[in-house]
């Protein structure tokens, strides 16, 4: 029988306070490349028994798991900003970048009412609402932070007491109405509570998550939007920062922030916040026909309106003019193909409604500052 090898990696645990399966997958992923020992036990998050060389860790807000933690005296990176008070190395996603997209996605979309639902005042929700709020009235826009933690008072924190809280908020607030939400749970009881008072998701009301979880996002009666905020990576680099710490590089002194991927657009969110009939119709032409080779001789004739009248309507009712807007859609359309596909940059004008690649890159060029090609490898790298 051969001789039993000495094992020669390292053992980590990983003890996530929340647990979050992509985080699990991204952790996983580097340490099957590193030959680490990976103890996970999400019954016993710190088992006693445990001996090893450092911990990744996602710190909530009950106290329980940082006191085992920290009894270890092993090195820790901690993958939240939940507890900022704990001197620990941490990495997570930017919550302030997640803050001000959702701002960003709504004020292109005519929203000028926000608000921003959390059912906790923690670290995550305090710095996605406070850019969220920030951002919106940057661009012009009346942006509401309301959490249940705040306003709960002696109620019971249960589903039934924080849908009739909703409910009454839901109510009072203006329309049409943008909200986001700290996570995606929290978006499924916002858009349970239109629902109960027949609010209509999105036409009164665009509900937009955070982190983009599938089996809540597309399993609603209205299939929910929400932000990619990366959270495999977040794992991965979380991993290498404890694998650096480990091999003697010095703990960073501030948070590392992991960006966001994007917003995965759904149904909770399709839709623009236009009051005039004729804005509100010729948008909805210029979207479904962005891909088209359309001019504002075409929307003018869809929506039966004289040139001068419409263009006087989108200065009063909308954020940008008819052709500014179509503008806008197609490049979205095009850095959308140059991030998620290898098609060559013919394919993707004629696909988003340029005319020819000349034209697309003059515009891309003019509008973003760098050409489509440029666009594609920055994003590659990244």
């Amino acid at each position: 029988m051969a001789p039993l090898r000495r094992f020669t990696g390292r053992n980590v645990l990983l003890a996530l306070g929340w647990y979050y399966p992509e985080m699990h997958l991204g952790v996983a992923r580097f340490a099957r490349k590193h030959n680490w020992h990976l103890t996970a036990d999400f019954d016993d998050p710190v088992p006693k028994h445990w001996r090893g060389d450092g911990v990744i860790t996602l710190l909530t807000a009950r106290n329980k798991l940082w006191n085992q933690i920290r009894k270890l005296r092993v090195p820790v990176v901690d993958l939240t900003e939940s507890r900022p008070q704990i001197q620990v190395p941490r990495l997570t996603m930017d919550n302030a970048a997640i803050g001000r997209m959702a701002a960003e996605y709504f004020l292109n979309r005519g929203y000028r009412r926000l608000a921003f639902f959390h059912r906790w005042d923690l670290g995550v929700s305090r710095h996605r609402g406070q850019h969220f709020k920030t951002a919106a009235e940057r661009g012009g826009g009346v942006c509401h932070l309301i959490c249940w933690q705040k306003e709960r008072g002696d109620r019971p924190d249960s589903r039934v007491q924080r849908h009739r809280w909703m409910i009454q908020h839901l109510r009072k607030l203006p329309k049409p109405l943008a909200v986001l939400a700290s996570r995606d749970d929290e978006a499924a009881e916002v858009m349970e509570a239109c629902f109960s008072i027949g609010i209509l998701v999105p036409q009164q009301v665009a509900i937009l998550g955070v982190d983009n979880t599938e089996t809540i996002c597309d399993c609603l009666r209205v299939p929910l939007s929400s932000i990619d905020d990366n959270r495999e990576k977040v794992g991965y680099e979380g991993a290498a920062l404890l694998e650096r710490i480990l091999s003697g590089e010095k703990p960073p002194q501030k948070t590392i922030y992991i960006p966001p991927i994007g917003i995965v657009e759904r149904r909770s969110t399709d839709s623009l916040a236009v009051e005039h009939e004729g804005v509100a119709a010729a948008l909805h032409f210029i979207h479904q026909n962005a891909h088209r080779p359309i001019s504002m001789k075409d929307v003018v004739k869809a929506v039966a309106m004289s040139r001068s009248g419409l263009e006087k309507a989108f200065r009063e009712h909308y954020v940008r003019a008819p052709m500014e807007e179509l503008r806008r859609i197609r490049l979205e359309r095009v850095k959308k193909m140059l991030v998620e596909t290898d098609e060559k940059v013919i394919v993707i004008a004629r696909s988003a409604g340029f005319p020819n690649p000349h034209h697309l890159c003059h515009i891309f060029r003019k509008q973003l500052g760098v050409t489509p090609k440029q666009y594609r490898r920055l994003h590659q790298e990244a």
